[in-house]
């Protein structure tokens, strides 16, 4: 059972119950879009989910992309370990409008806990893990809003959704 700062607890189920809504919303957005196979979906979620129950995850985000590379839409799950008083939101609202070219990608941002690993622990989890994920810095969704739109608690853990549009 982890305890962040807070002294709110939650264990690797409560995990794994956010995670089904983010699985959800990924699904949703890619059987929408037809830009990633169901496998595709469950092979990549499996990896961001390993992420999340280390606790290394400080966010993931599912963009909508051109093929010149410019973000048209996007959904930014940040992660919370004291959303205890948050009440559950459903899965959903994830129909995105794209064009041939489009792409569908998924940005991955670590966390504190991440950056106290030594470098060689790092790559050993990425190249365990995450095959196939590339680095990048990203910087942000520039003119595009954004507002929370859901949240996906299970007692202090919990994922809320910011979509940019």
């Amino acid at each position: 059972m982890a305890t962040d700062s807070n002294t709110h607890t939650y264990n690797r189920e409560d995990i794994q119950r956010v995670f089904a809504s983010w699985v959800a919303d990924f699904r949703i957005v890619s059987e929408w879009t037809g830009l990633r196979t169901g496998q595709d979906v469950e092979e990549t979620a499996a990896q961001v989910k390993v992420i999340a129950e280390q606790e290394y995850l400080g966010a993931v985000h599912i963009q909508l992309a051109s093929a010149l590379g410019k973000v048209k839409k996007a959904a930014v799950y940040r992660v919370s370990t004291s959303a205890g008083a948050w009440s559950a939101d459903r899965p959903g609202d994830m129909y995105w409008d794209h064009e041939d070219g489009d792409v569908l990608k998924l940005y991955v941002e670590y966390n504190a806990r991440w950056d106290q690993l030594s470098t060689t622990t790092q790559t050993k989890f990425e190249e365990d893990h995450l095959k196939g994920w590339g680095h990048r810095n990203f910087e942000g969704y520039g003119a595009l809003n954004g507002s929370i739109d859901r949240r996906y608690p299970s007692r202090a853990y919990g994922l809320e959704r910011t979509s940019y549009q």
